[in-house]
């Protein structure tokens, strides 16, 4: 290994980035972390805002809908889940009741010096019975929640998998427009609002019950709740507010981004490359560089006081139930005893505890009441991609050799690109109905881009698209693309079976094993499917529910080996890969509704042979259809072209047939002659040489 470059490790704020709209927020510093505060609600104390309330209030109709959709799930299950959640606010009341009678009745006895027994006898009875009820409601919670929480979670779920399958790429890649909602969250806003609806329902019994009991009081039970608000009112925490956390210390992301290269994603990398005591030395001069800036999370330190005043103060205020029953004891002896400190000393805890969880659980309801919004809103996301109205094929077009393309001044750059210059400038070219075309270039030179503008993946930012004379965007997509096939080296196989990976090119015929093995031949992939001994019907990644948990390598070798073999994926080439991708392109050739074939380099993994072999078969079920080939390795496509569109650098450089381009010894012209001279060299022999 070479020595260690002395680069400096920046400090922090010293490349800061430029944040816009600067006037609608506030910022803190924390340690390595910067955090940003809406400034209508600032960063200091724990408080619930108005402008929060007031989200509440107006999602009252939303939230109406998600319990209603809760509720028609299992009426009875959410019913029952209801009742023993209100329970556990009435079991607290009954505890302190049981427990303070008890200790009223053993009081007596010893004052007294004649215990009633049979009093005593009565109160334990009744309190083993309350904690046997309480233990019998503990366990129908564990019991029935669960069981709701998975139909919820499954329902969301459905949800959630339909509103995200109906977004377009531009909407789904789009940064403003991803919603982290999960199903999980549906189960958990239920349940906050659940418990907040208990911790209140408890609340006030406990209230109602202390303020009447003649060892507690009015004046009692509000000196008991001081502490607990004075505390949560003054307590700084994250967790409930909207910002925005980051780090500008740089040698903090050094670090960072050095531990993640421990990942097994880059461990051939690090082996092959010798490159893991660069590692370690470079994580060390990050970590000495960061020196003692505080890394904890944001959330700690923002909750950490700078002083003990709060603290102190916090503490005075829990002694206030003390300070009441010792001057009650020194102002009217009489009335006090033992029993009736240790039954106050049960309110205060109580009360103490309840107010806690009901200001943590109260406060959860208004990010409950976000996820719930995010969850139907995550439906409404509003596609980049417009859809039209006029039906295709149209009925006063002749569309039986295929589809009509016609391209006038486009220009195209991909959302949130940050090249200099656009993918596609101002580009013109027309490709009658049934031709096929070969479009070469450059890497970079748009391409790709052309097939994913003809597919509406994206829409040209300037000029026309036209298909059979009319601009692409006033065609229903639907129709669109059921009348178009793509084939490239962006797809990627499903978590399915071989069948369903090559079947779904034609979805109403995913179960025809006779017409998906006749489209793994012409794909070139039946030696494939006989490969496996499950053929077909092998699954290549099978969902993985199979886990191990602290088993030791030498004492649980049998389980481990078990394990290992459970849920097994099955591999396949990347060259196999594509002869799956392809097979299900003729799967839908199958329709009998292909007018536009789009193939942008599928074979890049494939051998010379089985690449001409695809394209062969590709060129031969041509009928009825435009075909448009995107390859670096056009040679034998070329002779067969009726156009050749060679891009350079985001233009149309020059387009015709092969004759005419080799002729005019341009951009083609030297494309071509270098493959023509790569394939000349490889064919001669050593010995020739």
């Amino acid at each position: 290994m070479g020595a260690i470059a002395e680069k400096p490790i920046k400090q922090p704020l010293e490349d800061a980035p430029s944040l816009e709209d600067a006037d609608s927020y506030t910022s803190i510093d924390l340690g390595v972390w910067r955090v940003l505060f809406p400034k209508e609600m600032g960063s200091t104390g724990f408080r619930i805002p108005m402008d929060k309330w007031n989200t509440v209030i107006l999602a009252y109709p939303l939230v109406l809908r998600f319990l209603q959709e809760i509720y028609n799930l299992n009426p009875l299950l959410v019913i029952l889940v209801v009742l023993l959640k209100l329970w556990e606010g009435v079991e607290s009341v009954l505890m302190l009741y049981v427990s303070s009678r008890l200790l009223q009745i053993i009081e007596v006895g010893l004052a007294e010096g004649r215990p009633d027994v049979h009093a005593i006898a009565q109160a334990i009875i009744a309190r083993l019975i309350c904690v046997t009820f309480t233990a019998t409601t503990r366990w129908a919670r564990g019991y029935i929640c669960p069981i709701l929480e998975s139909r919820v979670r499954l329902h969301f779920e459905d949800h959630l998998l339909r509103a995200k399958l109906r977004l377009d790429i531009p909407t789904a890649t789009d940064n403003s427009s991803k919603t982290q909602a999960s199903a999980y969250d549906a189960w958990r806003a239920f349940e906050g609002l659940c418990d907040a609806s208990q911790q209140v329902f408890g609340l006030v019994n406990q209230l109602i019950f202390i303020s009447q009991q003649k060892s507690g009081g009015p004046l009692f039970t509000l000196l008991a709740t001081v502490r607990p608000i004075f505390t949560l009112m003054g307590h700084r925490t994250l967790w409930m507010k909207p910002h925005v956390a980051y780090s500008e210390n740089n040698a903090f992301l050094r670090l960072r981004s050095l531990e993640t290269m421990a990942a097994s994603r880059y461990r051939g990398d690090v082996i092959a490359g010798n490159i893991a005591g660069w590692i370690t030395a470079e994580y060390h001069r990050a970590r000495d560089a960061l020196g003692l800036v505080d890394s904890q999370d944001a959330w700690t330190q923002y909750g950490t006081d700078r002083t003990p005043a709060a603290k102190i103060a916090g503490e005075w205020a829990g002694e206030l139930p003390t300070l009441y029953w010792a001057l009650n004891a020194m102002l009217r002896p009489a009335k006090f005893s033992m029993t009736s400190i240790a039954i106050l000393q049960q309110y205060s805890s109580s009360l103490n505890y309840s107010l806690q969880s009901l200001f943590w659980d109260v406060s959860r309801v208004g990010k409950c009441v976000t996820d719930i919004k995010i969850l139907y809103e995550t439906a409404n996301i509003q596609n980049k991609i417009v859809d039209g109205d006029t039906p295709y094929p149209r009925a006063s077009v002749d569309s039986s050799k295929g589809m009509e393309i016609e391209l006038r001044n486009v220009s195209f750059t991909y959302p949130g690109d940050k090249a200099k210059e656009s993918a596609l400038r101002d580009i013109s070219f027309r490709i009658p109905a049934g031709s096929l075309v070969v479009i070469v270039g450059a890497n970079g030179s748009g391409k790709s881009t052309i097939i994913k503008l003809l597919t509406r993946m994206y829409d040209a930012e300037g000029g026309e698209v036209l298909v059979d004379g009319l601009p692409i965007e006033r065609y229903r997509i639907a129709d669109l693309r059921q009348t178009q096939a793509t084939l490239t080296q962006d797809h990627n196989l499903y978590p399915l079976t071989l069948a369903e990976n090559i079947g779904l090119g034609y979805s109403e015929h995913v179960d025809d094993l006779a017409m998906i093995m006749q489209a793994a031949a012409d794909g070139g992939a039946a030696a494939l499917l006989d490969k496996f001994k499950d053929g077909a019907r092998t699954n290549l990644e099978p969902a993985t529910t199979a886990y191990g948990y602290q088993l030791d390598d030498e004492k649980h070798k049998g389980l481990k080996s078990v394990l290992s073999k459970l849920e097994k994926t099955a591999e396949v080439s990347g060259g196999e890969k594509q002869r799956l991708v392809a097979s299900r392109t003729f799967m839908r050739f199958r329709t009998g509704k292909i007018k536009l074939l789009s193939v942008d380099e599928p074979s890049s993994a494939l051998d010379p042979r089985g690449e001409y072999e695809l394209f062969e078969r590709l060129r031969e079920a041509n009928t009825g259809k435009t075909m448009i080939f995107v390859t670096h390795r056009f040679g034998h496509l070329t002779k067969h072209a009726d156009l050749i569109i060679c891009m350079k650098e985001g233009k149309v450089a020059e387009s015709g047939t092969h004759k005419d381009l080799i002729a005019r010894d341009g951009e083609y012209a030297s494309l071509y002659n270098v493959q023509a001279q790569a394939f000349a060299e490889s064919e001669v022999s050593p010995q020739s040489e």
